[in-house]
């Protein structure tokens, strides 16, 4: 029985000493450049090689073919799907030759002739079939295409049906759930092979693809940037497909990679101190000293962001506007928490059948047990009484934003009505769900051309581009019919404070004090002296000044006969709320 027991347990001893059957992360690259019946492509080749490396330095277990004929390359994605079956990650990246024929998206190997149409389905590599093969990860499945250059096949390929089309670039495509497919140019336009060693689409993700604790999104987001920048904005990266709340990194966040591999402890340098003892601060002033003392730093765009975010909470709460009675210690009511009730739900879908909207099937994850963010404010319904473009004569539109998660990243539904007289496309009405990350105050819906930006004034900004004609834009204001939270401020009369302030005006003869301008980061608080609105010759003015996060101060020479005056410290804001309420 002993030698028995004794054999069990090396037999386990064993096994758990094995490394696993299937790898956690697996790649496929391909380099197609020197083709057979069109001039080569050099960077293709350079390109796999260095995406490769890359990927490999990030963990993956990567194929690598250069200048693969057709066989080669089904073979090639045939093993990847086998070996991608139970991975964690699963990642192709393709540079050569693509083209969109019908519809389809298509990969050309370096021996295809294609002198029709109806040769494509035998001498190349569908899209279709690759994302098939990818969608087989756990986690996430990314086909990365530097694909969409000038096509020189195109233009000899007979076509075996007349209404076949041959388009430029690749057509938009919609992966499965856990796919994501980058082009590196957006579909019917077509991308630069470059003049340097790669692309500038894998140039630009090679400086990024390794960068620690870059969220998969904001990895193609940066790309994108660069792309655009470096290309004069003549060619835009696109990323399609959509995934879930999860955050997915390929390198994880430094702290991490640091448990993990439990490195020798170092002592931490007096920037990492001054760190450590900034980033849990509430204090705007702390992370402006952090960045002049080390502008810089590896932690300076976080220190940037993170003054963004107390500079929206600011705003959003106004400091107090008037002296406050002994069992009242601030003016300014604190931000609320509304209940989304039957009733709310019976507004929303009277508009929605007003507007010939379709609705989907929503609710709002938002608890009463959640802690609000700076960007709560964006979960609501968010509609207006007229539709796209200055008169108003477009297509309707709401946004649904149903959640918001710590990190910002904002899920819901973006809905358009009928088409107007002077709408851009005659499509019907639909809906289109979205999650993307809210980025001072503006987020994009994914898989269109509209973006929207939150105005202090409590509105949502839409604005669009005509996908034909990129000069030609639309936009739309929307207003909350429901929204999670809401800054209520009190500026009416109350007697007793009005007292309070006329007893603390100061002499007529005494200088009156002076405040600088606050809006600049790193400018003064505005301060907190009392006065009120109701009392002020402009009275709409005042009270628009304290909603876009003015301030009221004393003022002895002040032409309303109180002793106090109001500044406005976002002229933009400061304008745009004026308009909505009806000055011109």
């Amino acid at each position: 029985m002993r030698i028995t027991t004794t054999a069990l347990f090396l037999v386990l001893l064993f096994c758990l000493q094995q490394p696993a059957s299937a790898e956690s992360r697996v790649a496929l690259v391909v380099g197609n450049g020197s083709y057979e019946r069109v001039p080569e492509l050099p960077n293709p080749p350079h390109d796999a090689a260095d995406i490769g490396h890359a990927l490999e330095r990030l963990g993956f277990k990567v194929t690598q073919i250069k200048n693969a004929n057709a066989q080669d390359m089904r073979k090639a994605v045939i093993d990847f799907g086998r070996v991608a079956e139970g991975a964690d990650m699963a990642v192709v990246f393709y540079a050569g030759h693509g083209m969109e024929v019908g519809g389809e998206n298509w990969l050309i190997p370096v021996d295809a002739e294609l002198r029709s149409d109806a040769d494509i389905e035998s001498e190349a590599v569908s899209l279709r079939s690759i994302s098939a093969q990818a969608s087989k990860a756990k986690q996430l499945g990314l086909i990365i295409l530097d694909a969409c250059r000038n096509n020189p096949f195109a233009a000899k390929m007979k076509r075996s049906i007349g209404t076949r089309a041959l388009a430029r670039g690749l057509a938009p495509t919609e992966p499965s759930d856990n796919v994501l497919i980058a082009y590196a140019a957006r579909d019917g336009t077509t991308a630069s092979d470059g003049d340097g060693r790669n692309s500038p689409f894998t140039g630009a993700l090679l400086r990024h693809v390794e960068t620690p604790g870059l969220e998969i999104s904001f990895l193609f987001r940066r790309v994108r940037d660069d792309v655009m920048m470096a290309t004069k904005r003549e060619q835009q990266p696109f990323v399609y497909g959509s995934l879930s709340k999860e955050e997915i990194y390929l390198k994880a966040p430094a702290v991490n990679a640091a448990i993990t591999a439990k490195p020798v402890p170092t002592p931490p340098s007096d920037e990492e101190k001054l760190w450590e003892e900034t980033q849990a601060s509430t204090e705007r002033g702390r992370y402006q000293d952090f960045l002049s003392k080390y502008p810089s730093s590896k932690h300076a765009a976080q220190a940037r962001s993170r003054i963004n975010d107390l500079v929206v909470k600011e705003v959003a709460t106004p400091p107090a506007t008037t002296i406050p009675s002994e069992n009242q210690s601030s003016a300014t009511k604190p931000l609320d928490r509304n209940v989304f009730t039957a009733e709310d739900s019976k507004k929303i879908a009277t508009t929605m059948a007003a507007q010939d909207l379709k609705i989907p099937d929503y609710s709002f994850q938002s608890t009463s047990d959640s802690p609000l963010t700076a960007n709560s404010k964006f979960v609501g319904v968010w509609s207006n009484k007229r539709g796209w473009g200055d008169d108003g004569t477009g297509r309707y539109g709401m946004l649904i934003v149903t959640e918001v998660s710590a990190t910002g990243l904002a899920r819901g539904y973006y809905l358009w009505g009928p088409p107007g007289k002077r709408s851009w496309t005659k499509d019907g009405a639909g809906y289109k769900s979205f999650s993307d990350y809210i980025v001072n105050d503006k987020l994009s819906i994914g898989g269109t051309e509209v973006s929207a930006k939150y105005d202090h004034t409590n509105v949502l900004k839409l604005s669009s581009f005509r996908k034909d004609k990129p000069s030609e834009t639309s936009s739309i204001v929307l207003r909350p019919i429901w929204q999670l939270v809401r800054v209520r401020f009190d500026t009416e009369p109350n007697a007793k404070r009005e007292q309070a302030v006329r007893d603390s005006s100061p002499n007529k003869g005494e200088s009156a004090k002076r405040y600088p301008e606050v809006g600049a980061l790193g400018s003064p608080e505005p301060p907190t002296e009392g006065g009120s609105c109701s009392r002020m010759k402009d009275v709409m003015g005042c009270n628009c000044a304290l909603k876009t996060g003015g301030y009221i101060y004393p003022n002895p020479r002040s032409n309303n006969h109180t002793g106090y005056s109001f500044r406005w410290t976002n002229s933009s804001a400061y304008s745009t709320c004026l308009h909505a309420a009806g000055r011109r």
